[in-house]
């Protein structure tokens, strides 16, 4: 484990688990992350949501197992649960499979932290799907702003934009063991979201416009050993990266052409 402390975060990092962020304490010391069981040690293999289901996960290529040009890409991608190198301040991985490398790099900035990524392809153009997987703790009370947008709710039979409810954007609406995920219409995206705690409390993400599209993942302890909310940033649309590919809504790394974006991440009390 390593940690990184800025004058508004302190972080800690498992480079031997995907870079995952495993904590993320504002000024205040309130913990933002859901936690792992304590004591629980990770067996390798183990499939996503039979692991730790805590922390802040990086999702690359893909966020569903699919099949991409002749490889197959587990579940939530192929780095969340291999060895980076590195420090909690810059992170990377080479996966010869796909052909890609990884990096991310954490600064602070004004009243937060920058996260900044950077992927390019090892041999030839790959297609190339990342998300942010922060499995952010939901007690009651816990909602999602987002401003104005329309949403597609992935597991309606017919997912067509609409505007939000009021019961989509909150953690109370779902029973123990329920689930839900929608997405911002990609034909009117956003660029921030904030996690609003019924305390006041807010975590503020913002992303750059390279990311065009965000999903939100709400988990009432389904997977999850707690309510969980997640808010995801993501380069691709939506889930899984042949789907993306199929859409036209994906990018593409390219040899000496990295890919890069940004999220940052601030953290308001009332």
């Amino acid at each position: 484990m390593t940690t990184l402390s800025t004058a508004h975060f302190e972080l800690a990092v498992d480079l031997e688990r995907g870079a995952k962020i495993t904590s993320l304490k504002d000024s205040t010391g309130y913990e933002w992350l859901a936690q792992a069981v304590p004591g629980a040690v990770p067996v390798a293999g183990t499939k996503f949501t039979d692991a730790e289901m805590s922390g802040w996960d990086e999702c690359a290529p893909t966020i569903e197992e699919c099949l991409v040009d002749g490889v197959q890409i587990p579940d939530h991608g192929d780095v969340w649960d291999q060895e980076f190198t590195g420090s909690a301040a810059h992170a990377h991985i080479k996966r010869d499979e796909l052909g890609f490398t990884f990096e991310r790099s954490i600064t602070e900035v004004a009243e937060g932290i920058h996260l900044s990524y950077r992927a390019t392809a090892l041999r030839e153009r790959v297609p190339f799907l990342w998300a942010a997987h922060p499995q952010f703790s939901a007690p009651p009370g816990t909602r999602v702003e987002l401003g104005e947008c329309l949403i597609v709710d992935i597991w309606e039979p017919v997912s067509e934009p609409r505007p939000p409810q009021a019961a989509d954007a909150t953690i109370d609406t779902l029973s123990d063991g329920q689930c839900r995920k929608w997405y911002v219409s990609p034909a009117e995206p956003v660029f921030a979201a904030s996690l609003v705690k019924a305390d006041g409390r807010s975590l503020d993400l913002s992303w750059s416009a390279s990311c065009p599209y965000v999903g939100v993942w709400f988990d009432h302890a389904l997977h999850s050993r707690e309510p969980v909310i997640a808010i995801e940033p993501s380069i691709g649309y939506y889930d899984s990266l042949d789907r993306a590919v199929a859409l036209d809504r994906v990018a593409y790394l390219a040899p000496r052409e990295p890919l890069e974006w940004w999220v940052e991440i601030r953290a308001t009390h009332e």
